[in-house]
């Protein structure tokens, strides 16, 4: 009887130990945390915060990496319907104002909707932004990170007033996190100035034939920077043409410029057949994108531009079904 008590006694002991163990374990181990930047007060951004700027743009949550840090695979959701939707017919409509689906190797519009519509065009504005400092700036020559670029809205670049970076250095954050502060020193650090960069941008695209589209800042953030579906395939097509590392940028998972290293989440870089893109929010503008893909064994390149969307993922995948019917 005493031998059974023992017995009983040691097994007790042993579940307690394995279930303490375990309790411990998913605390250390279960649901990722997020990772609290040492300089950051966490109170400082409301969690509903956080879920809303998720929720209207997955490629620009980076705006909170002072609290969270993202990266593309917190779309893995998103990537797998992605790739399941390849295979099945278009069976919803399609939520954007405005869109163009190109085959731009044969240069040809196959689908389209309100193309020629004025729209606001948010951070799809840094295409330009980047067109126009390679254009005009040394990008090898440093420029300093000052207060009045750091106080634009958002921080997704995490540069530091006085920091030098070289102007090549800042397409990086400017087209991977879409980085307002990245646009601002740029223009800011123009020799002319920041109001005479944003004349050149509209010069620029008025230059080349997209004689619809307007800027009123280098980054996207004013509902005045405006542009049309067709207008915009015009400024894709010449970036392939003669700036095409512009989109090459677009593709990089992650990049690391000194202490900085910026991660890419736009969902589609899980896509083998992604090639590159923009994309950008506002409340004015919705959900805009330019997204380039290469198809079938001939690799291919399209072309989805949209303006006005509220499903921008979903959408860009059914114009591509669409249009390869």
């Amino acid at each position: 009887m005493l031998r059974a008590c023992i017995f009983g006694a040691i097994i007790a002991l042993v579940l307690i130990s394995i279930l303490q163990y375990n309790s411990n374990r998913k605390l250390s181990i279960g649901t990722p945390q997020p990772i609290i930047s040492e300089k950051t007060e966490v109170t400082s951004v409301p969690a509903s915060a956080l879920l809303e700027e998720a929720d209207q743009d997955p490629s620009f949550v980076t705006r909170f990496s002072r609290v969270f840090i993202y990266s593309a695979d917190d779309g893995k959701d998103v990537i797998q319907s992605a790739k399941n939707s390849l295979s099945r017919v278009a069976s919803k409509k399609v939520s954007a104002g405005s869109y163009v689906v190109i085959d731009i190797d044969r240069d040809v519009i196959i689908l389209e909707k309100n193309s020629n519509r004025l729209l606001p065009i948010a951070s799809v504005t840094k295409l330009v932004t980047a067109v126009i400092s390679k254009k005009l700036m040394d990008q090898n020559a440093s420029v300093v990170v000052t207060s009045k670029a750091l106080n634009t809205y958002g921080n997704e670049a995490w540069l530091r007033e006085g920091e030098k970076m070289k102007v090549g250095e800042l397409l990086y954050p400017l087209l991977m996190v879409s980085s307002n502060d990245a646009s601002e020193v740029l223009a800011q650090s123009y020799s002319k100035g920041r109001a005479q960069f944003i004349k050149e941008m509209n010069d620029w695209t008025n230059s080349i034939g997209a004689y619809s589209t307007y800027f009123a800042d280098p980054s996207g953030l004013s509902a005045k920077n405006v542009s049309s579906a067709k207008d915009l395939s015009i400024i894709v097509k010449w970036i392939l043409v003669h700036e095409s590392e512009i989109f090459d940028i677009t593709l990089l998972k992650s990049k690391t410029v000194r202490v900085h290293t910026w991660t890419n989440p736009t969902h589609f870089l899980n896509l083998t057949s992604y090639a590159g893109g923009k994309n950008g929010y506002t409340p004015e503008a919705d959900r805009t994108s330019v997204a380039l893909f290469k198809l079938g064994k001939a690799q291919k390149l399209y072309g989805i531009i949209l303006l006005g969307s509220s499903a921008r993922d979903s959408d860009i995948l059914d114009l591509l079904e669409e249009a390869l019917r």
